[in-house]
């Protein structure tokens, strides 16, 4: 059973006498293996204000916090806190505390990853007080087997926990000219990082794969690479591979409104659920039920059993606010912390009472997580308003959303129609294709405009863009 996400904002750190001795103990009793250190790291999704706490040990004397490779703030001494503008637009953002010595040499980092469910596996090699010391930046479910440290390509010593650090007498390798260090996950998964001797602190570009959900319209036809020119903003970019569906498995979040607007709504909504579940899942599949009002409930955890789904959203009698902005951001957030495919399915009225994020930012947030996102809205005062033109503007904006994340979207006005909404929206999941292509990360933290062509004319539908 999953649990709630506690969004993080608007915190103020007040800097006390207790607070930094606290702190002085810690970095007494940890530091001593790694000279820089970013401590409370978030594990969830945060926004407003976020403050990063920097501790530093000898011979670092100053360091410098960089934000997606840009300076933010620099400070000096064993301890400080800056805080970090993340705003209401949620997004990744890669911190990164680099400490100097006296001589304006490299000493030692740190980094997070924030707003990123699967941060990726890093390695950052540094040399100090005679030791040649690692800091792995991996996801949380990632386990480490064995860190291999080299001088030159000569093995100075391997590291099989924390800390990952090796002796190190730049005496015994007098014609080396560089250190490196390859750390080694236990699903064969592998991260290295150079030190050239002497060297200062230098941005790299990290290429990294970019994966895409890519559907056929109407089902018809098989996509390939070779048939396919994929543009990212306006530049042919590779298709590395094609996965079809079968290949991987599919994790759907079913987001139920249980709110107090959906008294009238909830016997089609329940209908819904039940026959989606049946129609969509495969062995490899899995579904969870989610819940919402004002907070979020998981009635189910993933699972194939379609009986398990069935009885779940009986469970609940519909009651408060509808905090749908909020609870979409959220399962979003726990959807990328699987592999696989994705997909969010949310029924609800359309309608957003108290939410702490407005809808522009819930748009952002969906380009960002790259999960395809099926709204599917049972309102029947918005099927009647748009029979005189009105509700125009709620539909359009739903449109994009489900548009821009390689999804569509359903406004139910009769019940009649939805036997071929849910027979179209499982049919689409069950043969939904992966493309993957190369990335430079290092570039711009902007929106990648996306299209794909086809020689053959298939019609296909991919997201509208993604940011690298």
């Amino acid at each position: 059973m999953k649990g709630h996400i506690t969004f993080i904002h608007g915190v103020k750190v007040t800097a006390r006498r207790s607070f930094f001795v606290v702190l002085l103990l810690f970095a007494a009793a940890t530091l001593h293996a790694q000279t820089v250190r970013i401590i409370s790291k978030p594990s969830g999704l945060v926004h407003g204000d976020v403050p990063v706490t920097v501790l530093t040990t000898a011979p670092v004397e100053r360091f410098e916090l960089l934000v997606n490779n840009v300076k933010w703030g620099e400070g000096r001494g064993p301890s400080m806190v800056i805080n970090i503008r993340v705003g209401e637009y949620i997004r990744r953002l890669r911190v990164r505390a680099v400490g100097y010595d006296a001589q304006n040499n490299i000493a030692g980092q740190d980094e997070m990853v924030i707003n990123d469910p699967r941060p990726p596996f890093r390695a950052h090699l540094t040399s100090a007080n005679g030791y040649l010391a690692a800091t792995l930046i991996k996801p949380v479910q990632l386990a480490v087997s064995h860190v291999e440290f080299f001088v030159g390509e000569q093995v100075a010593g391997t590291a099989l926990t924390e800390p990952y650090r090796v002796p190190f007498d730049p005496a015994r390798y007098p014609d080396a000219r560089y250190a490196r260090v390859a750390a080694y996950g236990t699903d064969g998964t592998e991260a290295d990082d150079v030190l050239v001797f002497g060297s200062v602190v230098s941005d790299k570009v990290d290429v990294t794969m970019q994966q895409i959900p890519l559907s056929v319209v109407g089902g018809k036809g098989v996509p390939s690479a070779a048939d396919l020119t994929l543009l990212d903003n306006g530049t042919p970019h590779p298709i590395e591979a094609i996965t079809p569906a079968a290949d991987q498995p599919l994790y759907v979040i079913l987001l139920i409104d249980y709110s107090e607007s959906m008294i009238q709504e909830m016997p089609v909504v329940k209908a819904a659920a039940k026959q989606f579940a049946q129609n969509l899942l495969r062995p490899a599949d899995r579904i969870a039920v989610v819940g919402f009002n004002q907070t979020s409930f998981w009635l189910t955890g993933f699972t194939n059993d379609f009986n398990a789904v069935a009885a779940a959203v009986d469970k609940v009698k519909p009651g408060g606010e509808t905090h749908l902005f909020d609870t979409t951001i959220e399962m979003l957030f726990e959807l990328q912390r699987l592999p696989g495919r994705h997909a969010l399915v949310v029924f609800t009225d359309g309608v957003d009472q108290g939410s702490t994020f407005k809808l522009d930012h819930l748009v952002h947030y969906a380009r960002y997580a790259g999960v395809p996102l099926y709204p599917v809205i049972k309102n029947k005062m918005l099927s009647r308003l748009m029979r005189f033109g009105i509700g125009q503007l709620e539909a359009r904006r739903l449109a994009g959303l489900a548009r821009d994340t390689g999804a569509t979207y359903f406004i139910i006005k009769e019940e009649k129609e939805l036997p071929g909404v849910y027979a179209k929206l499982a049919q689409e999941l069950r043969s939904q294709y992966t493309v993957s292509f190369r990335s430079d990360t290092s570039a711009t933290d902007e929106w990648h405009a996306l299209a794909v062509q086809s020689k053959s004319g298939l019609q296909m539908r991919i997201p509208m863009g993604y940011f690298p």
